[in-house]
């Protein structure tokens, strides 16, 4: 029998000054040609373990480690991550900071070059990247241009043109639409056919859960366990105790007998917007370098209204909220925030990338800068900081550095401090993703507070399970025009605009349509995805 891919042995890691060890005594194998699906709350140490099967940890990030790894007949906590280069590939959780070049083909060629493949080797193995992503026709356009979601695609296309034996990827769909997230999959599928061994931590399970061969279970104290699949975790474990935990479930897996069945219809939380607009724009027309990113966009918002703004990857969806929030500047057409022109100061923004919106060193430091924008005194503002953090469960962030939070901890950080500005008007730039399923549910919980206390909420996302528990007013954009208007209800029945707007419903949603069951998915559904929600604690 051939060694595995991927050998780990009472693994721990301890970062300098943590009072504990993130990853603590966790054992697995995976085997060549399997894919291995981690899942854990937020902030478990899954990222670190993929950092560590790099040999990012120890090389680049410090932190003590113990124990056994072996990946491909090497060992990266003693090799580092520039000795792995070929063998092992890794996307990161941020696609910010994983370009370095200008273009999207020098970014492609840079990886081949870097190790001195012919040029012609570097050429060919550039472009079949670039079009196994379906990334083909921006290959001239400028990175920074890119969508956060075409960027995560342009990291897969770099580190599979180097061909690795093993890839590591850390929530490779976050960014991405549903449609195109399907094909990163049936992508993955391929390479793990073709003998590629796949680690992923991904948050939308359905994607990975058929083509998963093993799934790796991350508890919250750092400990591991190995599961031949997740209906197997599910068994096991207990839907109930996962969902308190935080790891994601499709709602198939809720207890149907435990779970409170929705009566008359699910309530529409997009409110009772006001008739007079908060939030216009009348022929919206935005261009990046020749490109137009948004072309005659109209849009009405009331006060108190929720709306979900959906499309496929670069149609303009953060480009809008941008505008919107006063950020970008420079647009034609009308566009008018609370009966003015757009400035920050009358909107709170979470942006796509919560990093942008950081100033501080400390969790509390950064929530307690905003209380003191708003003329509390530095002592107030931090113990007011301190005390939301409790209240919300998330004490122990208090004094962590915001640059050393995992992705989903840092998102929590963003989505509170804008919360703290008490503005009429929310954009919120996919607010749930890198989240686990309680903080989420928590995410979803405070949207619908702030739509019940009369709140303007704007919310892009591609996570469609949103769309069924809030049911608000959609938009949906395509090559920066606006192609869908209407409800939930009105979104299920065109199907014609889905491929428009690489929409797809979770799949519990897409077979109840197809066995004509409307209603059960605008009802029963999420019920169903409800119940674990509250299982959740949201």
């Amino acid at each position: 029998m051939s060694s595995p891919a991927v050998r780990v042995r009472d693994l721990k890691v301890a970062y300098p000054l943590a009072e504990r060890h993130v990853l603590n005594g966790v054992s697995f194998e995976v085997g060549r040609g399997e894919l291995a699906l981690v899942l854990g709350p937020t902030g478990s140490g899954k990222t670190t373990l993929l950092l560590t099967l790099a040999g990012v940890i120890p090389s680049l990030i410090p932190a003590r480690v113990e124990g056994l790894v072996e990946v491909a007949g090497r060992y990266p906590t003693e090799e580092g991550l520039a000795s792995l280069a070929g063998t092992v590939g890794i996307v990161f959780q941020d696609p910010e900071s994983q370009y370095i070049m200008p273009t999207v083909l020098e970014e492609v060629y840079f990886p081949g070059e870097n190790l001195a493949f012919p040029r012609d080797e570097v050429a060919r193995r550039a472009v079949n990247a670039l079009e196994l992503v379906g990334l083909s026709g921006y290959r001239d356009h400028r990175v920074e241009t890119l969508s956060t979601g075409l960027k995560q695609r342009l990291a897969i296309a770099s580190v599979l043109a180097l061909d690795p034996e093993v890839l590591l990827l850390d929530e490779p769909t976050a960014h991405i639409d549903m449609r195109s997230a399907r094909e990163i999959y049936e992508l993955l599928s391929v390479l793990k056919r073709s003998g590629k061994t796949v680690i992923v931590v991904e948050h939308r399970v359905e994607l990975a859960e058929d083509i998963a061969d093993k799934v790796i279970h991350i508890r919250g104290d750092g400990s591991c366990e190995v599961y031949p699949s997740l209906r197997d975790l599910v068994e096991k474990v207990g839907a109930k105790s996962l969902a308190a935990e935080g790891v994601w479930l499709p709602p198939e897996y809720a207890p149907a007998a435990q779970c409170r069945e929705a009566r008359g219809g699910w309530s529409k939380t997009a409110g009772n917007p006001a008739r007079t607009p908060l939030v216009e724009a009348r022929d919206l027309s935005v261009r990046f370098g020749g490109n137009n990113v948004l072309s005659g966009v109209n849009l009405e918002v009331g006060r108190g209204e929720l709306v979900v703004v959906l499309g496929p990857n670069g149609s303009g969806k953060t480009t809008l909220l941008k505008v919107l929030a006063g950020v970008l500047r420079r647009y034609s057409g009308y566009v008018s925030i609370a009966g003015g022109p757009p400035h920050p100061s009358k909107v709170a923004f979470v942006a796509q990338v919560p990093e942008l919106q950081f100033t501080e060193r400390t969790v509390e430091e950064e929530l307690a800068s905003v209380l003191q924008s708003r003329g509390y005194k530095k002592g107030q503002a931090l113990q007011r900081a301190r005390e939301l953090l409790r209240a919300r469960g998330l004490g122990g962030l208090s004094g962590r550095v915001v640059y050393e939070l995992s992705q989903g901890e840092k998102r929590l950080v963003s989505f509170l401090e804008m919360e703290l500005l008490e503005r009429s008007v929310y954009l919120l730039d996919e607010p749930t993703f890198g989240l686990d399923m309680k903080y989420s549910a928590f995410v979803v919980a405070e949207v619908e507070r702030l739509v019940r206390e009369g709140k303007t909420v704007i919310l892009v996302t591609h996570d469609s399970w949103v769309l069924l528990l809030l049911n608000p007013k959609v938009y949906g954009l395509s090559q920066g025009r606006i192609v869908f208007e209407g409800d939930l209800r009105s979104l299920l029945l065109s199907r014609d605009a889905w491929e428009e707007l690489a929409f797809r419903p979770p799949r519990y949603a897409l077979k109840a349509l197809e066995e004509g069951g409307l209603d059960s998915v605008i009802s029963e559904h999420p019920a169903r995805l409800r119940c674990l929600y509250e299982d959740a604690g949201a």
